[in-house]
């Protein structure tokens, strides 16, 4: 649907320009709410309409859903350098999980199978990757960004962050950034997350 967009969060903007499928729970209850103000159609989870909006007088609900509703949906990614690789054809859709949770964000969630242990395992379940296959990276050794990546080549992971952020904006498809203080894994061997 024209001018309908789902609502992701994350909190590691420099997956992104590797994200293959986003991820909604079954179980819950979704909305699209139409954006009084952008009159922006978002879909999201019904009970964290309260982190998106402070006030109900800014959204209206267009409809309400359960989230395998949303299986299979396509979706235009944030960045398209896997559209390059071919693989548009089996990712860029909605997938659903019950690792998705509400205790934060919006319901749904930016996967990135080779960046997160749930996103690898949704995305090898639903035959997007194989164990087999050799891993689409778009980071050069040392965790930076590959030539692939024009918008952000060279840039180091966590320095691509703030970039990465003001890329969105300047496509108008950020809503909110801020910061969240959360737990993160740390490699064993240089104590670096």
């Amino acid at each position: 649907m024209e001018n309908t967009h789902f609502l992701i969060w994350t909190t590691t903007p420099w997956t992104l320009p590797s994200n293959y499928v986003c991820a909604v729970n079954p179980n819950l209850i979704y909305v699209k709410a139409l954006d009084k103000k952008t009159q922006r159609i978002y879909i999201l989870a019904e009970s964290r309409l309260n982190t998106v909006y402070k006030n109900e007088d800014d959204y209206s609900i267009l409809e309400k859903f359960p989230g395998t509703k949303l299986a299979n949906a396509p979706y235009k990614p944030p960045f398209p350098y896997f559209l390059e690789k071919g693989t548009a054809a089996k990712a860029f859709r909605v997938l659903v999980d019950d690792y998705v949770t509400l205790e934060t964000g919006t319901g749904i969630v930016h996967n990135a199978p080779y960046f997160g242990e749930d996103d690898y395992r949704i995305c090898l379940n639903a035959g997007i990757i194989q164990k087999s296959s050799k891993p689409i990276c778009l980071l050069d050794e040392v965790g930076r960004f590959t030539a692939e990546v024009t918008d952000f080549a060279g840039l180091y992971v966590k320095d691509a962050d703030k970039a990465i952020i003001a890329k969105l904006k300047e496509m108008g498809v950020l809503v909110s950034a801020g910061q969240v203080k959360h737990s993160y894994p740390y490699c064993w061997r240089s104590d670096t997350p």
